[in-house]
Order: C-alpha cells, then sequence, then structure tokens
C-alpha cells in the first residue's frame, strides 16, 4: 500500500481537485491513501512548529513503512528510475509512506529516520503543489507497470 502524509488541512482546492483525480487514476492498480493531519495553532518559532508537525504526522504513519521523504536535496530520479523504485520497494515492503513537509519542512528527526529522500525538482516547491507533482508522478509509474499508455516515450 501507498501513503502519501502532508500536515494538513490543504488550503487549495485545485490541488485537492487533482489529488483526488490521480488517486482515483491509481486505485484500481495499487491501495493508495493521502492523510492530512490537522495542523493548527501558533507557534513560537520554526522548531517548535517542526516538532509538533512530526509529533502529528507520526500518528498518521502505517506500522512496517519504508519512509520517503519528499526533498529537493533529495535524489532527483527518471520516470522510468522512479517506476523501477517503485516496482522494487513495493514487491519488499507492506507500506511505502511518502512524507512531504510543510512550509517549515521537515523535522531533523524524520530526516534521520528516513529510508530514501526523493527530489521531485531542485526547486523548492510549494508543498501542496509537491504533493500534486508526487500524484502525478506515481500515476504515470504505476500507469508503465501496467502497460497503459499514458506514459509516452
Amino acid at each position: 500500500m501507498i501513503f502519501i502524509i502532508a500536515p494538513g488541512p490543504l488550503k487549495y482546492s485545485f490541488v485537492k481537485e487533482g489529488l483526488d483525480y490521480f488517486l482515483s487514476k491509481i486505485s484500481p492498480w495499487v491501495n493508495i491513501e493521502a492523510k492530512f493531519p490537522k495542523v493548527k495553532g501558533s507557534f513560537e518559532n520554526r522548531d517548535s512548529r517542526l516538532k509538533t508537525e512530526e509529533r502529528i504526522l507520526r500518528r498518521a504513519f502505517p506500522k512496517e513503512s519504508y519512509l520517503i521523504l519528499l526533498d529537493e536535496r533529495g535524489k532527483g530520479l527518471s520516470t522510468k528510475e522512479l517506476t523501477f523504485f517503485l516496482q522494487e520497494k513495493l514487491s519488499l515492503h507492506k507500506n511505502l509512506t511518502f512524507l512531504v513537509g510543510g512550509p517549515e519542512g521537515i523535522s531533523p528527526q524524520l530526516k534521520k529516520e528516513a529510508h530514501f529522500w526523493l527530489s521531485l525538482s531542485p526547486l523548492t516547491l510549494n508543498h501542496e503543489i509537491a504533493l500534486l507533482v508526487l500524484a502525478e508522478a506515481l500515476y504515470r509509474c504505476i500507469s508503465l507497470l501496467k502497460g497503459h499508455p499514458y506514459h509516452r516515450e
């Protein structure tokens, strides 16, 4: 199963619509779920926010999951490389969890615990835009695995 987790709630309706679209396309082939636990309140500083987000996000993590952190400093993969990566990890692990940080990023502890850092772009992306790009990339890769003509060479 694939999980996508990011702090919520989501603000942009076009992101929600896009995520719903791509997740509905993926779900006939692979069990996939997006979770956006609410992070509310005012925070004294960046560290305070990151610690609170970490605590809230951890509650959404499935047990026994391979944790993939999205970060612009992570490894960039081509579509085919990401497809093979997904195929391998899905065959080895019960759950894959893609973690997208909020406006302040990801806590240092979660960064240490991640099994893999994935970059969607060397650009810093708004976390909601990153979610949308990730969902499309996952659909593209899984459609390749299933022999669907969505991806064109």
